[in-house]
């Protein structure tokens, strides 16, 4: 199986450097001259919680993909921003193999976007649970969230259809050469999970730049995070899907929060209080990463995503919709990045 990772950033490159470390075929493709070419010269440097290696990798810059023609992908892991989907998935398409699909290990859900361009035969989804990485620098990536335990798979292959498929075992197969890795049955419900754990940071963090243990400490933007994640479920109840855990609890539990009881919130606190054991204190949102590096978040993506759905089915999200502005105001310029940007939010 040859494997194309097409945006070599922290998931793609982290990924790609363990399949590689685990003896597969991968050909990095990015379009980060300076990050293409130390891979090409010093190979990937993976740090972090399952220990620090050097891998030796072979990689493309996105103009020299048409090497790929003579050696076409079987398998094409679409790692780049959301609002990438699009352009990168028809680029890629030429060099799939003839049995060849796309899997994404995007946030948000694109699966829609790329079965427009490909076919609904060609893709298959990936949810990544946990997985907590940072590029630190070109060919650099570390992994900052622990290791998964025993059981808990950190990758869920999914098919469109939710029916368990050869294709779909054996990449879940390949995949336990990073981390735990299992097929789903249930995509949908996976990716709407994911999303609104996702949602639970991508915005308070850009907005008041606390990385994620920092934001579950303070009582305040802990308490706004709940009340996204109660969003989050509510829509997706309302869109039909079967939600899975979020930040390892229930959605039942979620739910039965309740900010106008004493105490109405301290069994989600308590449960949340497990889950952050395998934080690290460096880990952060990756929205706030892009906005310390100057660039465009994936907002739309995840909060304004949840918002979106909401408005089409009548579900209320007010937080959704009002934080997915401000984020798009301090990309703009327009806020200062700060707790006062969300003051106005709390109890």
């Amino acid at each position: 199986m040859h494997i194309g990772i097409f945006g070599a950033g922290s998931v793609g490159a982290y990924v790609g450097g363990m399949l590689v470390r685990g003896g597969h075929q991968v050909t990095m493709i990015d379009l980060w001259s300076e990050h293409v070419a130390h891979m090409k010269q010093h190979g990937l440097s993976l740090s972090g919680s399952q220990g620090k290696f050097h891998v030796p990798v072979h990689a493309l810059h996105l103009s020299e993909a048409q090497a790929l023609l003579n050696n076409k992908v079987d398998v094409a892991i679409l790692c780049v921003k959301s609002y990438d989907t699009e352009w990168m998935t028809l680029f890629l398409r030429d060099y799939l193999s003839s049995d060849g699909y796309v899997l994404s290990m995007q946030n948000g859900m694109n699966e829609e976007a790329i079965a427009h361009l490909v076919g609904w035969g060609r893709v298959v989804g990936c949810v990544l649970n946990t997985i907590g990485v940072e590029m630190t620098g070109p060919g650099q990536v570390m992994r900052w969230m622990k290791p998964a335990p025993p059981g808990y798979p950190v990758f869920r292959i999914g098919e469109m259809h939710g029916r368990v498929t050869p294709r779909a075992l054996q990449i879940a197969e390949v995949l336990k050469s990073c981390d735990h890795a299992d097929v789903t049955t249930n995509l949908w419900g996976e990716r709407w999970s994911k999303l609104t754990n996702n949602a639970t940071a991508s915005a308070i963090g850009p907005l008041t730049g606390m990385g994620i243990v920092e934001m579950f400490a303070h009582r305040d933007t802990r308490r706004l995070s709940i009340k996204l994640a109660q969003e989050g479920v509510l829509v997706g109840h309302a869109m039909g899907l079967q939600l899975e855990k979020i930040s390892s609890i229930a959605p039942e539990v979620w739910l039965a929060g309740n900010p106008n009881v004493p105490d109405g919130f301290a069994q989600i606190e308590k449960e949340l209080k497990k889950w952050e054991e395998r934080l690290d204190v460096t880990g952060q949102a990756s929205t706030l990463h892009d906005i310390r590096r100057g660039r465009r978040t994936e907002i739309d993506s995840i909060n304004g995503l949840i918002a979106q759905k909401a408005h089409e089915l009548g579900v209320a999200a007010p937080l959704h919709t009002t934080l997915t502005a401000r984020v798009k105001q301090l990309e703009a310029g327009e806020l200062i990045q700060g707790i006062d940007t969300i003051k106005d939010l709390f109890d």
